[in-house]
């Protein structure tokens, strides 16, 4: 076990290098995990690392606050356990809400605890993104009735090209993915069944229509993380569609006409953050993450959900900074980015 690890910080905005930290043992009902790779949200990450993300500025939350320790989707192996621990061992590979660090502790005695083992054949890039992808199921989740429904996902970073996937294990035909980067579109045509469209063109509904067989999709999910994105995903579901927003708006959505725009048309908007999936099952909200983590990693086990191909970039810790600012100026060139740690 190592005594001085290294992890990611980012001490104010626009700056984040790697330090070296004191690697604790675990206590009573805790894993301490050594970190393979982790992967970058990009939405959540690049909001705290450019300092508009709104909780920054709210005195009445401690996350996130500078200097922070980015990341929350990690994979290793468990290196030792505390007293008490059952149903993990060293040496047992798995999947953690862990930072972009070179370990990680995990409390077991927590509600729900973010780990799950995962198997050796998941490329550790891909496997590093399983905690990631309980944002796109909750869409999923929240969505209801998926089978044989025509879905559009407006928004194709990381988080959108999940929501496709997963909407496609679960039966929605057809699959439509709308971003105005071409590599993007590109990359959602791997998918079986997955059609394209640019939204910045001058007739897109009419396109939409086109590519839904006469229709506008039953769906819409809204990935981009943009405010001004809303008006759009509504104008692009049907009457009495529903319009899921997956990415985390920051900021207010101008232009919205909401009796033209949604009660006219008997919309349902429906928000979709992590927090669907919570510790134990609630009202509206059944899906645990216990149930999500065991999903994801059977997903990912069985080939079932491909993410490998979405890794555009994987690399050690210390171009981290590099990797942010690709996120941020080069989405033409940057879509899954993990790093690793050996």
């Amino acid at each position: 076990m190592a005594d001085i690890g290294k992890h990611a910080v980012m001490p104010a905005p626009f700056t984040v290098h790697a330090e070296s930290f004191a690697v604790a043992d675990p206590g009573p009902g805790q894993v301490l995990i050594e970190t393979e790779a982790s992967a970058v949200s990009a939405g959540t990450e690049l909001a705290i690392y450019t300092g508009i993300h709104q909780w920054l500025a709210d005195p009445n939350r401690a996350w996130p606050k500078f200097p922070f320790v980015p990341g929350y989707s990690a994979v290793g192996h468990i290196v030792a356990v505390g007293e008490g621990v059952e149903g993990f061992a060293p040496g047992q590979r798995v999947i953690y809400g862990g930072r972009h660090a070179s370990h990680g502790l995990v409390d077991l005695r927590t509600k729900s605890p973010l780990i799950w083992p995962i198997a050796g054949h998941v490329p550790a890039a891909a496997a590093a993104c399983a905690p990631l992808a309980q944002f796109p199921l909750a869409a999923l989740i929240q969505c209801g009735q998926a089978l044989g429904q025509s879905v559009a996902v407006l928004g194709l970073g990381m988080i959108g090209q999940l929501t496709l996937r997963l909407f496609a294990a679960a039966g929605s035909f057809p699959l439509i993915g709308m971003d105005p980067v071409s590599i993007r579109r590109e990359r959602a045509l791997a998918s079986p069944g997955v059609q394209v469209l640019d939204p910045g063109v001058s007739d897109a509904l009419s396109v939409l229509r086109e590519l839904n067989h006469g229709a506008l999709p039953d769906i819409v999910v809204d990935a981009t993380g943009a405010p001004s994105a809303v008006r759009l995903a509504m104008s692009a579901v049907t009457d009495g569609g529903k319009v899921i927003m997956v990415g985390s708006p920051r900021g207010i959505a101008g232009e919205v006409d909401f009796y033209r725009d949604l009660h006219g048309r008997s919309i349902s908007l429906i928000g979709a953050h992590g927090s669907s999936i919570g510790a134990e099952p609630r009202e509206g909200f059944p899906f645990t993450r216990e149930r999500a983590l065991r999903l994801i990693v059977h997903l990912l086990e069985s080939g079932k959900l491909r993410v490998d191909d979405l890794i555009t970039h994987y690399v050690h810790t210390s171009d981290i900074g590099i990797m942010y600012k690709g996120l941020l100026h080069h989405p033409e060139e940057y879509l899954g980015v993990a790093l690793h740690w050996h």
